[in-house]
Order: structure tokens, then sequence, then C-alpha cells
């Protein structure tokens, strides 16, 4: 297998701990897979993502959705928390990748989540370039989403090694032309990168 040119990561499940659909599912008693297809299946779930909708707008109908009993500002601040710290050895692993390979990140993420992000990592200290679907409007496994960072980047899709914790973007990465891993989230991306050599 040819080497790649450019290293490209989800973040949630993969460099930093994301546990919202775990804590929703503990909060509901439903299951974590049953919560996942309700925020894909919820228009203003799918608008925040995108950037087409406000934070106002989406907290109100989080609370609603899941009927959580809170303040529109307790909803944010518990979605929030649901973003959590690095795992243990990504920024230095991230430091030493970038002195052979571009390093880029792809994440379906919003504004909230975006701005607590800085709280754990700085994405500018550790990315080469970064997508986040709220900015550019569109949210994996869109193939648009995955169009922009080649055309920005100048690199062929088979250059491109994507990790990602979610199998249908990972597919969606291989249809376009990525070589696709897929990340076990509980333990986030630093295991298959040694799988594939790419870190001792």
């Amino acid at each position: 297998m040819e080497p790649p040119k450019v290293l490209l990561f989800d973040l949630g499940g993969v460099i930093v701990r994301w546990v919202g659909f775990e804590e929703l599912a503990h909060m509901t008693g439903q299951s974590r897979d049953k919560v996942g297809a309700q925020f894909a299946a919820s228009p203003i779930f799918q608008a925040y993502e995108t950037g087409r909708c406000g934070d106002d707008i989406f907290a109100d109908t989080l609370i609603a959705e899941f009927d959580l009993g809170v303040t529109r500002e307790e909803a944010k601040t518990l979605w929030n928390s649901w973003v959590q710290e690095t795992y243990s050895g990504t920024k230095m692993m991230l430091t030493e990748l970038r002195k052979s390979y571009k390093v880029a990140c792809l994440s379906n993420t919003n504004a909230l989540h975006w701005k607590h992000l800085e709280t754990h990592i700085r994405i500018k200290d550790y990315f080469d370039y970064s997508y986040a679907s709220h900015l550019i409007h569109v949210a994996k496994p869109e193939p648009e989403s995955y169009l922009i960072p080649i055309k920005e980047m100048d690199v062929h899709p088979s250059e491109i090694w994507f990790f990602d914790d979610t199998l249908i973007n990972i597919q969606a990465a291989r249809d376009i032309g990525m070589k696709a891993h897929h990340v076990d989230r509980t333990v986030g991306v630093i295991p298959t990168l040694k799988e594939l050599g790419l870190l001792r």
C-alpha cells in the first residue's frame, strides 16, 4: 500500500472523547443507537450540524426531543460537557505525525462544540487544515464533505488516509477514493495508527 500524503482525522471518538449519545441514552433509558438515529432523523439537529440554525433553537430542540427538563443554558452546558479531553498521548502523536505528513481534521460538529473544543485542544496548533461541518455547511457522509478538503489540500483521494469511528462515514470516504480506517471510540486513534505502522 502506498504511504499517505495526508492523514485526515474525525475529532469526536478519534481525537477527543465524545460521550453525548451514551449520556443521553443513560438519561432517557434509550439505547445509544436509538439516540443516534433520533439525531440523524431530526431536521433541526441536521441544520445545526451544518450551520443553518442557531444555538438557542438547537438547545430548545434538544430539551424537547429528549424531555430533559433543564433550562436552555443548562442544556448548552450539558451539551458541551459531553465533549471531553483528548485521548492519552494524542497531542504528542499529532505533533510527531506532522513531521512526516499533512495532518487535517474533518468533523461533524457545531458552533458550541467547536468553541468548547479549544478548552481541550487548540485546533490550529495541531492540524495543518481543519474542516468543521457547521463552517463548510455540509456533513459526513455527504460526498461534498470529503470533496471540499480534497480540493483545498490539492491531493488525490488515494493519497489521504481517513480515520473515523462511524462506519457510514468510513464507507463514504472509501467511495470517494480515500483509504479509510475505522477507529474504536473507546480507545481513540493511536492503536489504529500503530497497527498501520504509522506510529511505533
